[in-house]
């Protein structure tokens, strides 16, 4: 059936996208944590909330706060994530000082002592609150909670920024032309039916590997909202092998070297392979890139929605498995 083909060529060229968006994934999270990228993002967007560096600091070594830096050179800028009600009761701790945390008159004090811009914020917030430090809190933390969806994409753009020049490498050091790919899965039916089982077994075992990737759907911190699991960042031997079987660049360079030995070994010979080739994969080049940078759960949930598609539309004489063991 002609259905099964077009359908095999779409699980195919998503498990490769998928594949290729985990490693972006791993490479955006090595850097994260290699250059405590988070917990720089959470200093600068309290600096920006509160409005006064001496205050943030104030903040940031408080022992709740202090407490939850990793002990890593690299989380020398402070913890990577701040409950936001922890962040109310450490800032109205600072306010009170040495009184009690429901003392109106000391946090009314405290508030008073700020600099200008973090004073206005607050005793606005105080002032709503009615002088009740408790409704002051929860205020606060409400206010931190929305200060941080900013924050939060802030990272996202850098991210996506970071993910756009990982793909981008990839793409050009693996030369993964979206079109050959294409052209290849549905004329090559061996290569098309080992990606289609790879990424069913990929499928299937998401949630047993020991080291997931996720998205978090709270924002990027790791203990907030619902994960999103999209399989792993390590691949297994058979996905290995499935990329081993790649062309990359092995068609063009072998062009290149019958021109070489035709034309002669010159500037010009060169300059105008370099060129054709361009020419050439830019379409799949750039259709490439996209697609890795939509991220490894959009690629996941396509997988997993057009394998479940697959086999609801599978043929009564199709076997379930074309692997022969």
């Amino acid at each position: 059936m002609l259905a099964f083909p077009i359908l095999d060529v779409v699980v195919a060229l998503a498990f490769l996208y998928l594949l290729f968006a985990l490693a972006c994934t791993a490479l955006n999270e090595a850097i994260a944590g290699a250059f405590g990228r988070r917990a720089q993002i959470l200093r600068q967007g309290i600096e920006n909330l509160l409005g006064d560096k001496t205050l943030a600091d104030a903040i940031y070594q408080h022992p709740s706060i202090a407490s939850l830096a990793r002990s890593t050179r690299t989380s020398g800028s402070g913890p990577a994530y701040i409950p936001a009600d922890r962040f109310a009761t450490v800032l109205a701790d600072y306010l009170t000082g040495d009184q009690p945390l429901s003392d109106s008159t000391a946090l009314a004090a405290g508030i008073q002592r700020l600099p200008p811009s973090a004073h206005r914020q607050l005793k606005t917030i105080f002032d709503l609150a009615k002088g009740d430090p408790d409704v002051f809190r929860a205020q606060v933390a409400e206010w931190y909670e929305q200060s941080m969806d900013r924050v939060s994409g802030w990272y996202k753009r850098i991210v996506q920024r970071q993910t756009y020049i990982m793909a981008l490498l990839i793409v050009l050091v693996l030369n993964l032309d979206s079109v050959q790919l294409i052209n290849r899965f549905w004329s090559d039916s061996g290569f098309r039916t080992a990606a289609v089982e790879q990424a069913k077994a990929r499928i299937e075992a998401t949630g047993v590997a020991e080291v997931p990737v996720m998205e978090y759907t709270g924002g990027d911190a790791t203990d907030a909202g619902t994960p999103i699991q999209t399989g792993t960042a390590s691949l297994t031997d058979s996905e290995q092998q499935l990329l081993t079987s790649l062309r990359g660049w092995q068609d063009d360079r072998n062009r290149l070297t019958a021109n070489l030995v035709l034309r002669g070994d010159t500037l010009g010979v060169r300059s105008s392979w370099l060129a054709g080739t361009v020419i050439d994969h830019l379409l799949g080049w750039l259709i490439t890139i996209f697609a890795i940078s939509l991220g490894a759960p959009f690629w996941f949930d396509v997988l997993n929605k057009f394998i479940n598609l697959r086999s609801a539309g599978r043929a009564t004489d199709e076997p379930r498995s074309k692997v022969k063991s």
